[in-house]
């Protein structure tokens, strides 16, 4: 196993019950990737419901709250205290290869390691992800990904630009806005999905009307599987973001991100409908919200005003489309603009597109290689602590067969 996260911890959890021998490979510690590539003030979005790794359902006092970062890490370390699972920390898997006649070669900087099946659980995100003509922006500036920023404290003195308005991008602005920061944010088409509706959180509407159970055959098209996540908020308890009032209290708001020439910035000019599609966006859940409580009779609050009407009715002012940094006092970047696949160091013809291994359900046309915890990998679950264990037993059942036949 590579990877110590939800899903890679989740198959050692089966593979432990079926009794098959394992280690759980780690380049950190259990939750590593939440503890370094999150921000300091992160909560998760789904509700602590829906954290349903097998055999270690949420036990707490506030099923309707979100875990903080520490939280998340914690309770990930605790998953795998809870069945003793076999974590091999700070061990990173430098490369990963055939070895004939059978089994895969793992080379870590401190040995190499022959194992008969392999499950790569390295997260589902990948490496940071930056959109053409991000490369020629001016080294003077400081620029970072949303996955190395942790604090408004860390970054130099000077305004913050943030590019990307999913839900990385519009929470970091948020968390430097309260810092009390001067903040430009560089709208993407991401939605805007309301915290909660009728009496429920957003995710109780998604996980009823069936949005978590949708698989790859309900949605073959890849633009619709891996587009921007609609933006809102665990923290403080769990809120909507406006950008409109934002920008209405000082955020400075800027069309689609171009191109950058050094210090000079160049963006689409896209802002007014971009904040009409954001809002769209949000009105169409609540539609489809409606029509499904309508169709099964549900007895739940109305809602005749969702958005508060002082917000939809602001007025953002006209964004330039060209702007040098300099002048504007901007002295950090930060790109909010998603991951990409990388999976180079596994020395097998992998990837498909976009980078995305091809594989079903986990499994790989490479006896013994699998996956698990891809985004996307089976259902739009596949990724979240709601759904991550569900394709994990899968994975390890089919572990479990192919050891089986490989011993008669």
């Amino acid at each position: 196993m590579i990877g110590a996260g939800g899903s890679g911890l989740s198959v050692s959890y089966y593979l432990k019950k079926l009794g098959l021998d394992h280690v759980v490979l780690e380049r950190g510690q259990p939750g590593n990737t939440w503890l370094t590539e999150r921000w300091d003030s992160f909560h998760l979005v789904n509700p602590n419901w829906a954290l349903r790794l097998h055999g270690f359902p949420y036990s707490g006092d506030n099923p309707d709250g979100y875990l903080s970062k520490a939280e998340t890490v914690k309770m990930i370390t605790d998953y795998a205290d809870s069945f003793s699972a076999p974590v091999r920390p700070n061990t990173e898997v430098t490369s990963l290869e055939r070895a004939c006649p059978t089994g895969y070669i793992l080379r870590t900087q401190s040995d190499d390691i022959v194992a008969e099946n392999v499950v790569v659980a390295t997260g589902a995100f990948g490496v940071p992800a930056y959109p053409p003509g991000a490369n020629g922006l001016a080294s003077s500036i400081k620029q970072l990904h949303s996955s190395e920023y942790k604090n408004a404290a860390e970054l130099p003195e000077g305004v913050v630009l943030v590019i990307g308005s999913g839900q990385s991008g519009a929470q970091i602005m948020e968390d430097l806005f309260d810092a009390g920061r001067q903040v430009y944010l560089s709208v993407s088409n991401a939605g805007r999905r309301p915290r909660r509706y009728r009496g429920r959180d957003s995710s109780w509407w998604n996980n009823e009307m069936g949005g978590f159970d949708r698989t790859v055959n309900d949605v073959p098209s890849l633009d619709v599987r891996f587009g921007s996540s609609s933006h809102t908020s665990g923290t403080k308890g769990g809120h909507n973001i406006y950008l409109r009032a934002f920008a209405r209290d000082g955020v400075k708001l800027l069309g689609r991100f171009k191109k950058a020439t050094g210090t000079r910035l160049t963006f689409e000019d896209n802002l007014q409908e971009t904040l009409e599609a954001t809002d769209a966006h949000a009105t169409r859940w609540r539609q489809n919200v409606d029509r499904y409580i309508e169709e099964h009779s549900m007895d739940v609050p109305s809602e005749p005003e969702p958005d508060p009407p002082e917000i939809m009715q602001i007025k953002v002012s006209a964004a330039p489309t060209d702007m040098d940094l300099r002048s504007q006092g901007i002295s950090t970047v930060i790109w909010a603009t998603g991951f990409r696949y990388d999976y180079s160091w596994i020395k097998l013809p992998l990837a498909g597109s976009r980078g995305y291994p091809v594989q079903r359900r986990g499994v790989t046309a490479w006896p013994g290689l699998f996956f698990s915890g891809l985004q996307w990998m089976y259902s739009a679950k596949s990724a979240q602590f709601i759904g991550v264990s569900e394709d994990a037993q899968y994975v390890a059942g089919r572990i479990a067969e192919r050891v089986a036949g490989s011993t008669k």
